[in-house]
Order: C-alpha cells, then sequence, then structure tokens
C-alpha cells in the first residue's frame, strides 16, 4: 500500500482460469469502497507462479484458489494446494488471504476472519466484503512497518555498537551465541522503548501520560509466549472464573518434544494460582467483596476506606490488573489462592490461556504475593518520639477536659 495520497492496495490473484481471474478483479472494483478501489492486481494462473511472486513481491492480500489444475485436469493431488500455499505465505510473507473456492471444506479449518477467509465461488455477494476486511485490518503495512524498523535497528546496532566493540567481545571471548544473544537482548529492549513512535503507531494519550503510568496493552502478552504453562499465565476456566499462575516458571518449564530427543517435564505435581476477581460484573456488581459492599452500599466513608486501597501498591493483600480487550478489570486475591494438579490447568478444556503478564509486571506480581504470604506480622512501633525529636512532628497540644454546661448537682457549690 502506498503512503502518500489515495492508497494503492496490490492484490494477487490465484486461479488457474484467466475468466475467473478477470471476473474477480471487475467484482472487486466494482464493489470495494470508494477509498479502496485503488487496486494494483497482478495474477497467476498457477501455484509455482504465484510462489515465485510472493518471494519476489510484496503484497497487501491474496485471493486464492484451492485446488489447480494439472494440464486442465483437476488431480487428487492437487487438492490440498491451497493448504500448501497457505503455509508457503506464512513462511515467505504473510499476509491475509482469501479462499475463494469451490471447495471450501479444503480450507475451511484454516478460517480466521478477516485474516483469512473462505469464501465459496457461488457467494460472489461474499467476495468484496472478505477483501475489503482483510486490507482494512492494516495488517500487511503494520508487518513491513515491523520488518523494516526490525532490520534498520539491527543494523544501526551492528554499526554502531557490535563493530567499535568487536576487540572487546573478543578478549571476552564471546562467540557466535553470545553475540546473537547481546543482539537480540538489546533490540528487544530497544523495540519496547522506541518502536511503536518510530513506526507512527504511538497514541496522543501515551506521549502526554506519565512515565510512572503505561497503557494496558503493556501489561500483557498475547498471544502466550511459551507453549507450556508458566508463571503469571492468565487463565479463565470453564465457569468463566480467571485465575493467575504463581507456581516458579522453573518448576512447570517444559521442553518441546518435537524440538528435544529427550525433553524436559515439568517438576511440579500441582500449580498454584489466585483468584482474579472481576472487578466490575455486567450487572453492575463486582465479584470481589470489598468492592461489591461499597458498590452496594451508601458509599460510607468505611467502605470506601476498605475499597480504596485495594488499588495502591503499599498492601499485602490484592493486586490490580488493567482490563485490555476481553480481559476485564481484575483484582488478584493473596487470601484465595489454591493448588491445582498441573495436568488439570494445563487442559485447555478446563483452563484456557488468555495472557502472560510482561516484564516487570510478571516480576512485580510473584513479588506481591512473596511479601504477602512471607511477611511475619509485628505490631507497628510508636515513631512518635524520634519523629517528634527530628522536627518530622509537633508536640501534641495537652486536651483540657470539658466543663459540665448542665445544672450543678445538690452536691456542687455554686457562687456568684
Amino acid at each position: 500500500m502506498t503512503s502518500t495520497g489515495v492508497p494503492t492496495y496490490r492484490v494477487l490473484v490465484v486461479d488457474d482460469e484467466p475468466r475467473m481471474i478477470a471476473m474477480v478483479q471487475e467484482l472487486l472494483r466494482e464493489d470495494l469502497a470508494e477509498d479502496l478501489r485503488s487496486i494494483d492486481f497482478t495474477a497467476a494462473e498457477d501455484f509455482e507462479t504465484a510462489q515465485e511472486l510472493l518471494t519476489k513481491q510484496d503484497f497487501d492480500l491474496v485471493v486464492l484458489d484451492v485446488r489447480d489444475a494439472a494440464n486442465g485436469r483437476p488431480a487428487a493431488e492437487y487438492e490440498a494446494r491451497g493448504h500448501t500455499l497457505y503455509d508457503e505465505i506464512a513462511r515467505t510473507r504473510w499476509l491475509p488471504v482469501v479462499f475463494f473456492t469451490g471447495v471450501p471444506q479444503q480450507v475451511s479449518d484454516l478460517e480466521a476472519p478477516p485474516l483469512v477467509s473462505v469464501v465459496t465461488k457461488n457467494d460472489l455477494h461474499r467476495l468484496g466484503p472478505a477483501v475489503e476486511a482483510g486490507l482494512r485490518s492494516g495488517v500487511s503495512e503494520l508487518r513491513r512497518r515491523i520488518v523494516d524498523l526490525v532490520e534498520t535497528k539491527t543494523r544501526l546496532f551492528m554499526g554502531e555498537m557490535v563493530a567499535p566493540h568487536w576487540s572487546e567481545f573478543a578478549k571476552a571471548g564471546a562467540d557466535q551465541d553470545d553475540l546473537a544473544m547481546i543482539i537480540v537482548n538489546r533490540l528487544a529492549v530497544e523495540l519496547r522503548e522506541n518502536a511503536l513512535q518510530e513506526m507512527g503507531y504511538a497514541r496522543k494519550e501515551d506521549a502526554d501520560s506519565s512515565a510512572n503510568h503505561v497503557p494496558a496493552a503493556r501489561v500483557y502478552l498475547r498471544p502466550t509466549v511459551t507453549k507450556h504453562l508458566t508463571t503469571t499465565d492468565l487463565l479463565l476456566d470453564t465457569n468463566g472464573d480467571w485465575w493467575i499462575v504463581l507456581t516458579p516458571a522453573c518448576d512447570l518449564y517444559e521442553d518441546d518434544p518435537e524440538k528435544v530427543a529427550k525433553p524436559r517435564t515439568a517438576k511440579a505435581q500441582y500449580g498454584r494460582v489466585a483468584k482474579a476477581d472481576r472487578v466490575l460484573t455486567g450487572e453492575g456488581g463486582s465479584e470481589s467483596p470489598i468492592i461489591a459492599r461499597w458498590l452496594e452500599s451508601a458509599h460510607a466513608s468505611k467502605d470506601k476506606n476498605m475499597a480504596k486501597p485495594a488499588f495502591g501498591e503499599n498492601q499485602n493483600r490484592y493486586r490490580y490488573l488493567p482490563g485490555f480487550l476481553d480481559i476485564p478489570h481484575l483484582l488478584v486475591d493473596w487470601e484465595n489462592v489454591r493448588s491445582v494438579p498441573l495436568e488439570d490447568l494445563r487442559d485447555e478444556k478446563k483452563y484456557r490461556r488468555v495472557a502472560t503478564l510482561d516484564s516487570p509486571f510478571s516480576e512485580a506480581m510473584v513479588n506481591a504475593y512473596s511479601r504477602s504470604v512471607g511477611r511475619i506480622g509485628i505490631p507497628d512501633i510508636d515513631t512518635f518520639g524520634i519523629r517528634l525529636e527530628l522536627g518530622l512532628e509537633k508536640p501534641k497540644t495537652p486536651t483540657m477536659p470539658k466543663q459540665s454546661q448542665g445544672p450543678a448537682s445538690n452536691s456542687e457549690v455554686v457562687r456568684d
């Protein structure tokens, strides 16, 4: 897509029938909204040509037939070519795909609109909306910006950091593995701190906000990074209850059996999870007892004084998680913790892994839990004396007993 003037989208149409390619192009030019009609179409009549084009050129979307004809005759071995090319697209240059096919059942399992859509050839009215949704997603432009930024950052890091300090790395005995780790870790930090602004995606409220306040999107990693259950995974059970995993990551770590000959398995037999109550429910209530008491009360000061500190950093029982997308505002309660068999927590039919807390929020969550369960609980020490000596407090004014305002008793002497 061009970045100036009216956007021009590049769409690749793959079909073994030239007549069908022409019809698709004409249909899209007529059906798409005015601001989407400036499309540069490229045609491919076989998968090999399409694959070569995808390797050498960039596109915003692919309209893809599932079956390919061999010498004009459909062959059984070509039935799954749609899957094959989709895999090639993902490996080479991922972008939205609209399967336009007479055999939708061959790719129905891949459907994930608006980025992967399946349209049957006799449902022509659905083709335009599917293509429009894929283009308006903006995912191809986002992919290009990310790829360009990563390439630029890597190039600059190699030239400005690695090259001038190469002798230091060499003296320290750094090998290829060490250098790879240095580059990846440094690049990850650089992207985290500056990528959104440099790609032009930073929101005004982010730029205006204090350094101590971040948007909710910064708190979560979605989808989860590891294939196995890990610390501070946010889980949703079949009852609609939210939980956060507290078991140390080292006890949950598992190797991918497809990548390691002798994979390590998790040490833990049980996983420790804390209940994360929804702060607000659809009925105007709350799953958290202290918040529910405040919402249901006449907003008495005592209820407010119990609810308000729950969102502070200097208390030991609760930890707040902000709402984001389908994650509601949550209040983790360290007094509502349970141990669940690990096999149950790993069962996606019982617990769905929604997200993982990003750093440093993950470490802060675990630290807050450790602080809560590890505190000794000593009485508060009277520090008024030392604060008075340091000038941090003023001497207390003695309180005089109040005089009685009532009539004198029989034993009192009244003088004029």
